[in-house]
């Protein structure tokens, strides 16, 4: 064993073992730091990944993708009707968005008032 000391130079570690004892404690400190540091970047990625998922799947619908403006046909004969029809149409439109937590209160409140002051032309 001597030998073995002797050939690596471990002689001078050999005063260091009466005191392992007394540093456990330093050992376990380092330990709980090194370790709260790791939960604590582990829970801040996590964090991040999750809001970063949100944004991505959540695409607000725009009024044009529901109501297709094309598809309205106004007839000469009726043309008094199928425009309060088509603004009927589209109030329906905006107050599925509102319901389903699409639009603001304010942009509800403010298309309803457009359509409203559309509506006011025809003498409704």
């Amino acid at each position: 064993m001597d030998n073995i000391i002797n050939t690596l130079n471990l002689e001078k570690f050999n005063n260091f073992i009466p005191y392992i004892g007394d540093t456990k404690y330093l050992i376990i400190i380092f330990g709980a730091i090194f370790l709260t540091i790791f939960i604590l970047i582990t829970i801040l990625t996590k964090k991040n990944a999750i809001k970063k998922n949100n944004d991505v799947t959540r695409k607000q619908p725009n009024l044009d993708d529901i109501i297709d403006k094309r598809d309205i046909k106004v007839s000469d004969d009726n043309e008094f009707v199928d425009v309060l029809v088509a603004i009927e149409e589209e109030m329906t439109a905006i107050r599925e968005l509102y319901v389903g937590g699409y639009i603001s209160k304010g942009v509800y409140i403010s298309e309803t008032d457009r359509l409203y002051e559309k509506a006011k032309i025809f003498g409704v």
